[in-house]
């Protein structure tokens, strides 16, 4: 009979993708993970079967974790135009403030194993277009209570807006309040 896991998976995963997410996947050693998880490297393999599988359900995790946190506010907005400035607002002030200062794990991952890793950009490419379906939902409210012409294109747009927001990802970390207001705005009058 198996023996009883004597720890939580989702705890040891959340660790896990925090290790990630400071060092990178190059730069997390199964020794660190083993370190930073509180398990051993048995257990590492027996749960999750190798460190790139382990990665896979870390970044499965990440995106869970982006979608109940720092897209919830703008999933249950109205569309107004405001609400999507008030979210890139946020999110800047975020990143230049350091409370994320590792950045977005997906656009770091995207950086650092990109095509390299067939399984990876694979969850990379669900992650982006998780994020793409949101906000094509917050646009078409915004069509619907007529805060875009009617014929504003969605689908263009939330692309566009995707992509800004992979750049603000980074951008915001090192350049001054004002220039990042004058992204937020030239995003912002791009949309209308």
């Amino acid at each position: 009979m198996p023996r009883k896991k004597a720890y939580d998976s989702d705890v040891v995963l959340e660790k896990a993708m925090h290790t990630f997410w400071q060092n990178g996947y190059e730069g997390t050693s199964v020794r660190l993970l083993e370190k930073d998880m509180g398990i051993n490297q048995f257990s590492i393999y027996s749960s999750f079967g190798s460190k790139q599988e382990l990665f896979i359900e870390v970044l499965k995790k990440y995106k869970n974790h982006v979608g109940n946190t720092f897209l919830k506010e703008l999933k249950d907005s109205e569309g107004r135009l405001a609400d999507i400035r008030k979210f890139l607002s946020d999110y800047s002030r975020t990143v230049r403030e350091g409370k994320q200062a590792n950045g977005c794990l997906m656009v770091n991952t995207s950086l650092e194993v990109g095509h390299k890793d067939a399984k990876v950009l694979q969850q990379l490419e669900l992650y982006f277009e998780f994020i793409k379906r949101i906000l094509e939902h917050v646009l078409e409210k915004a069509k619907r209570i007529g805060e875009v012409s009617p014929e504003f294109d969605i689908k263009r747009n939330a692309l566009f807006l995707l992509g800004s927001l992979q750049g603000l990802s980074v951008y915001a970390k090192f350049q001054q309040a004002e220039e990042i207001d004058v992204f937020i705005d030239q995003t912002m009058t791009t949309l209308k």
